[in-house]
């Protein structure tokens, strides 16, 4: 009888490590999307021009800003819509070279970079990867040296402001919505 006991106690172990080694398994971001990014602080950011009198041209927006290590990995991985800002701010510990990578990210997004005066470097256009390989994911390098990385909707970096002469500059105000509506 305690053999029968300790056998189905046992097995009852044996089955709930299978299982639970069952739902182990790495799950796409894009199985559940949100709306939007969720966990990451709103800030205003200000757009102007190298070209002109900065208080003439001057645009804030707010972004979402990512500034740990864990959310500049998270960046914009499995959501739907940037939600109640106008794009996300990747700012970096120290000028620095990399890469992007649209891995479960389901927005087309343009990027920005800039240096640690808040320079104009480059741009490009990226397209979401959802593969479940990474290695068929694209990478997207950097400009030498880049201190901020800007996100938008793709083709909405006009629209934000950004041109070759643009200067960024993240303030410490909190914003509560997009200013593009």
């Amino acid at each position: 009888m305690k053999r029968r006991r300790a056998r189905a106690a046992l097995s009852g172990v044996i089955f709930a490590v299978i299982a639970a080694c069952g739902n182990s398994s790495p799950q796409p971001a894009v199985s559940d999307p949100s709306e939007s990014p969720v966990e990451f602080r709103r800030q205003v950011v200000r757009v102007s021009s190298v070209d002109l009198d900065v208080s003439s041209s001057l645009i804030e927006r707010c972004v979402w800003v990512a500034a740990t290590s864990d959310q500049r990995r998270q960046g914009l991985m499995g959501v739907t819509s940037l939600g109640e800002a106008d794009g996300m701010l990747f700012v970096q510990d120290a000028p620095t070279a990399g890469s992007f990578w649209m891995k479960d990210t389901l927005i087309e997004l343009s990027i920005a970079y800039f240096d640690a005066n808040g320079l104009f470097l480059d741009a490009t256009d990226m397209s979401p990867c959802t593969s479940s390989n990474n290695s068929d994911c694209r990478r997207y390098p950097t400009p030498p040296e880049y201190l901020f990385a800007l996100e938008v909707v793709q083709g909405g970096l006009a629209e934000f402001g950004v041109d070759e002469s643009t200067i960024v500059s993240l303030t410490e105000d909190s914003c509560s919505a997009s200013t593009m509506t």
